[in-house]
């Protein structure tokens, strides 16, 4: 018996029925830099319809080339060219029992000048652009083109076999922007109350009914609330899908616009918000169309899709980052694997390369902290010789560590890995299921230690490898996967007992009471979290920073949410571009960034001035084996991302066969 038989019952809409409820969102950071599908593209996508997606949706793609682009690397429905690449697509998705969606854009006053024909970007009223571009206000013949363009576009789409079209109509791009009292200011028949403002979108919809049919899926996207003064509300979200029920064939439901710079916190919703925190937003449109209903928010627990689904809040559960974690989710889930879901931890890592604020250029480059396949499932998945089984030892059972071992052993290697303390985790032990924005990368530890003891791997804790013990183990390999240690600045009185790093602060914090004090040396991520952690539970905290701002090293989304986080708690205070002079028993000293000197009383002392490869401890090591291999903080302090990847491919490349064997493309 199906464990969760909502989420695997099938749902017909328009002419086409789906196998379950579970819905690969659109994702268009993961493009060529020309906007064709690649090979290594397409297989990206091939994995979602192989793991058991439903629906595999093309992400962004722009109908109107002249004016509707935003993103380099976006493929487009205007020209001939991409009709090989859009076919392509269709029968990876086929070949595998899920259906082809593509979503179809135009970005409206988002459009980049770079990208659309002599640097005109339109919206629906005059007004300046987030590129300092003057927004043109559409006449009526300009929005009748494009209308045409969302129409030939979904024409094509059909064409090119896809069985339905997703029609973006959130998140700020031209339909919401008509929708938007932020944006839409006209006096005309397409401004003022929500039927006029609504008059665009409903034009474009029939325009793509006219040209597809009545059995062709139209999706329409769109925000059930933009959660911003002045903007499209939920009550308008609710009047809307009445305005679109049996127009299209699912509604779609997300939510913010891009006008919001702080927007990208819940729309792709982070680790301080709740899984599902947008799902309330679909649950009450649904209480007032017949058309089918899809809900967003991050989710991973097949329960709490299950739970949705079975109330009757949705009919579909639409997902993006868990296909990035774990492209194979749902067919685990539905084998009744569902502990061996990869689980995503909303880091936010896969946006924030596409964020300008974070490289100085949205180069659209997307990597996964946890799962170091992902954008390499061409190669990855290929078919690879049997190893020569190796005997291998894995020193630390940290992310890196816990990750070779997994991964050497899956390969058919014999495993034993050796942590000195008396768990397996490492850094992220610091992480805690109690701590709301932590879960999700307590949940990951978890997932890491659960694969390491189901993988066949000899776990001994309590052992501290020593140089001699390498040399006695009789491995053909080490893997050294030892860490790193804190940074100690040299501040007067930081040796002092009331001092702890962020290493050692999951022993001592709970000595520390609601309305007492703590100090925190060191605003980076670490830092920030930790202090926001303490100031949850009441303690007063002052965070002091020598930059110029708070957490610059974290992702930009989920720093975005942190520093939302930070304004709810008064007894969290911040210092940037300040310096720590010196710790005494009071607490800390530090001098301000004109010179005053403020003192801080406080029973704790948090230093989080950073972290150092422990590279001395792990070169003990290098000569105790003929191959001798180093992952992780112990190469060069990073974040969870770095740790997974060089623990996946050393223990991945221990399986090369012979230099002397040819085997194709990987030599």
């Amino acid at each position: 018996m199906q464990k969760y038989p909502h989420l695997f019952s099938p749902l017909k809409i328009g002419g086409i029925t789906l196998k379950n409820r579970i819905e690969a969102s659109p994702m268009n950071g993961d493009s060529s830099p020309t906007g064709y599908l690649t090979d290594a593209v397409l297989a990206t996508y091939e994995a979602r319809a192989i793991g058991g997606a439903a629906i595999v949706t093309h992400g962004e793609t722009v109908v109107h080339i002249e004016t509707g682009g935003a993103h380099f690397g976006s493929a487009n429905l205007d020209q001939e060219k991409f009709m090989p690449t859009h076919l392509d697509f269709v029968d990876r998705i086929h070949q595998h029992n899920a259906l082809a969606s593509i979503e179809i854009a135009h970005c409206g006053m988002h459009a980049n000048p770079a990208l659309t024909k002599g640097g005109l970007v339109y919206g629906p009223s005059a007004q300046k652009g987030e590129r300092g571009t003057d927004v043109l206000p559409l006449d009526e013949d300009m929005m009748n083109s494009i209308a045409d363009a969302f129409a030939h576009g979904a024409y094509v789409a059909k064409c090119a076999g896809f069985d339905m079209v997703m029609l973006h109509g959130g998140h700020g791009w031209i339909f919401s922007e008509f929708l938007s009292g932020l944006y839409n200011h006209r006096t005309d028949r397409y401004g003022g109350s929500l039927e006029n403002r609504a008059r665009f979108p409903l034009m474009v919809i029939d325009r793509i009914r006219q040209a597809v049919g009545k059995d062709f899926p139209i999706e329409y996207r769109m925000s059930g609330s933009e959660f911003i003064e002045g903007g499209f509300t939920q009550e308008e979200g609710i009047e809307f899908a009445k305005m679109i029920d049996g127009k299209v064939d699912l509604i779609h439901v997300s939510a913010m616009t891009f006008h919001d710079p702080n927007a990208d916190a819940r729309m792709f919703p982070c680790s301080f918000l709740p899984r599902g925190c947008n799902a309330f937003l679909a649950a009450e449109i649904k209480k007032h169309v017949k058309t089918p209903v899809a809900t967003v928010g991050g989710f991973n627990s097949p329960e709490m899709m299950e739970e949705f689904l079975a109330s009757g809040q949705a009919d579909v559960i639409a997902v993006a980052r868990q296909f990035l974690a774990d492209p194979f989710f749902p067919r685990k889930i539905q084998e009744g694997k569902e502990d061996e879901v990869r689980p995503c931890i909303r880091c936010n890592h896969c946006m924030s390369l596409d964020f300008p604020s974070y490289t100085g250029i949205a180069n659209g480059n997307v990597r996964c902290s946890v799962n170091p396949t992902f954008g390499k499932e061409l190669y990855e998945f290929a078919y690879r010789p049997a190893p020569v089984p190796k005997k291998v030892l894995v020193i630390g059972g940290g992310p890196g560590g816990m990750q070779a071992a997994i991964t050497a052993a899956e390969a058919g290697h014999d495993v034993t890995l050796c942590e000195k303390s008396s768990r397996l985790g490492g850094m992220l032990i610091t992480a805690s299921e109690d701590i709301p924005f932590k879960k999700d990368l307590y949940d990951f530890m978890q997932y890491l230690i659960r694969m390491t003891e189901r993988k066949n791997v000899k776990i001994c804790c309590n052992t501290e490898v020593t140089p001699e013990y390498a040399a006695e183990s009789g491995a053909d390999v080490i893997i050294s996967a030892v860490g790193a240690e804190p940074l100690i600045p040299p501040i007067p009185g930081i040796d002092h007992e009331k001092v702890v790093t962020v290493t050692e602060l999951h022993d001592r914090k709970k000595e520390l009471l609601p309305g007492q004090k703590a100090v925190v040396i060191g605003g980076g991520l670490a830092g920030c979290e930790e202090g926001l952690a303490m100031a949850m539970a009441g303690v007063d905290v002052t965070i002091i920073e020598m930059r110029d701002e708070m957490a610059k090293d974290a992702p930009v989304p989920h720093r975005n949410g942190l520093l939302l986080e930070f304004a709810k708690y008064p007894n969290l205070h911040t210092a940037t571009e300040a310096k720590c002079t010196r710790v005494d028993e009071n607490g800390a000293v530090y001098v301000e960034k004109d010179g005053k000197e403020c003192s801080y009383t406080a029973e704790l002392v948090l230093l989080s001035a950073g972290m150092k490869a422990r590279k001395s401890a792990s070169e003990e090591f290098r000569n105790c084996v003929s191959q001798f291999i180093e992952v992780g903080d112990c190469k060069k302090a990073g974040k969870v991302l770095e740790a997974v990847k060089d623990g996946y491919y050393a223990g991945k490349n221990l399986s090369y066969p012979p230099l002397t064997h040819q085997f194709g493309r990987f030599f």
